[in-house]
């Protein structure tokens, strides 16, 4: 099976109003860079059909990065856009299980002042619950 077609996210509803979305793959860079635009990559759309396009007001998406290694500036767009479109449909999104790189990343990046960031899954769905 060619890779380019294969699902890179798998996306699970553990509680009412709770969304999380798991990458499958250490590295995406291929998903990343397939158009110019980030929000037209496949990545993105592929997160916004199993995730935010029907997200309704008030719940959240936690997304894990438990397995990803690689996480060049590209990857970084693509979480600023999702942050945006969780917030235009007044939702909330939380990260959860940065590994080193992407940890790296966000810090240099000032994600932690953008991002609500927990260390695990587990963290993530719980603060998501007490909305």
């Amino acid at each position: 099976m060619d890779s380019q077609n294969e699902r890179n996210i798998v996306c699970d509803t553990p509680n009412a109003g709770i969304r999380v979305v798991r990458f499958v793959r250490p590295d995406l860079r291929p998903h990343l860079y397939d158009q110019e635009a980030i929000a037209d990559c496949s990545l993105f759309r592929e997160v916004d059909a199993a995730a935010l396009a029907d997200l309704p007001a008030g719940e959240t998406v936690v997304i894990n990065f438990g397995l990803i290694d690689w996480f060049p500036t590209a990857f970084y767009r693509l979480v600023l856009k999702v942050r945006e479109t969780v917030q235009v449909r007044n939702a909330r999104l939380l990260l959860c299980c940065l590994t080193p790189n992407p940890r790296e990343c966000f810090d240099l990046m000032g994600g932690g002042k953008l991002f609500e960031i927990r260390a695990t899954e587990a963290n993530a769905v719980a603060e998501a619950g007490k909305k």
